[in-house]
Order: structure tokens, then C-alpha cells, then sequence
């Protein structure tokens, strides 16, 4: 049998004293509050993403692919990586376009590629024609590529050296700006 303690006065008062410590300790305690909710940024991102352009026919002309596409801002900028842009209109030279990454700003209809950047003719019949350069901007309703940085262009055994490029797709034609240097072997 578990004794009584011999002085009930003395135990009521402690336990009275320990209960009315408590009260006082959680009568000053703040409320918990749960933690805000994380506001994401409104966007998305998809794996192995495709975009297709179309002709006035309804036909795709040319097609992006990207290992990753995401909105990066609210305004809704698009980051590509591992970025391919085939374009490919009917009876037309075919182009592909590849980079490691690129960029569409929401305001504008252009395909920013940046990185190692190529740009590749698939003429049938045709010794296919490079254009490799760090940046390069992609018009697709336009059919136009162009960058001011330097670029090489190498067709078999051909290279040219230039700063700035504008190339026509549709038309099959490229224009070097300037600082234009060639070696050209038989």
C-alpha cells in the first residue's frame, strides 16, 4: 500500500500552486498560427515539349522540340533546353535548327537559341550546309534567322568566318554581315 502523504495541506498547496503555473503559462502563449501557404509563381513546365507552327494551309511548318520547357515569369517567358526547331515547308529546303538551350519572350514572336547553336540545311542531292555561332534569334513567322555574333559556315569542305548573319529559311539563302573570311578547298 502506497502511503498517504502526511501533510495533505502542504500537497494540496503544491498541486494547486503547479496547476495554477500552468494556467498562467498558457494564458500568455500565442496562439499557433500555421504557416502561410507557399505562393507558387503562376507557370508550368513540360518534359519533352513540342510546339508546332502552322501555314495559312493549316499545315505545320516547322515544329520546336525541347528536352524541357518552362515559364520562368509571370508575363510568360518560355526557357527551352536541348532546343530542335525543324522547319519544313512544302517543296522547300528543309532546315534544322538545334541548340542547348533557348528562350521565347512572351512579347514577342521570336525563338531565342543560345549555347552551342546549329543551324542545318537537308537538301536532298546537296552536301548539307552548317551554320554554327553562340546565338542566333529565330523568326518563325518570318522564316528568318539572324544573330550579330561571330558565326562559321561550312558546306563539305568550305568554311566561311563572318560577324553577323541573317538567314532566309523559306528561300534557302543566307547574307554574312561582315568580317567575312573563307578558305575554300577543291
Amino acid at each position: 500500500m502506497i502511503p498517504w502523504p502526511t501533510r495533505p495541506v502542504r500537497f494540496a498547496a503544491l498541486t494547486g500552486a503547479a496547476l495554477a503555473s500552468a494556467v498562467v503559462y498558457l494564458g500568455q502563449r500565442e496562439p499557433e498560427r500555421p504557416a502561410p501557404a507557399a505562393r507558387l509563381a503562376p507557370g508550368y513546365y513540360v518534359r519533352d515539349a513540342v510546339l508546332e507552327g502552322t501555314g495559312d494551309d493549316g499545315r505545320v511548318l516547322y515544329r520546336v522540340l525541347a528536352d524541357d520547357a518552362r515559364q520562368v515569369d509571370a508575363a510568360g517567358a518560355i526557357r527551352l533546353a536541348t532546343v530542335r526547331v525543324d522547319y519544313t515547308p512544302g517543296g522547300e529546303v528543309p532546315w534544322e535548327l538545334t541548340a542547348t538551350q533557348g528562350q521565347m519572350p512572351a512579347d514577342r514572336t521570336i525563338i531565342e537559341l543560345s549555347g552551342e547553336v546549329v543551324a542545318t540545311t537537308r537538301a536532298p542531292g546537296e552536301a548539307p550546309l552548317a551554320i554554327h555561332t553562340d546565338y542566333l534569334e529565330l523568326d518563325p513567322d518570318a522564316y528568318v534567322a539572324r544573330t550579330d555574333r561571330g558565326v562559321r559556315v561550312e558546306r563539305a569542305r568550305d568554311t566561311l568566318r563572318a560577324r553577323g548573319l541573317r538567314a532566309y529559311l523559306k528561300e534557302d539563302r543566307i547574307e554574312l554581315e561582315t568580317d567575312v573570311q573563307g578558305t575554300f578547298r577543291p
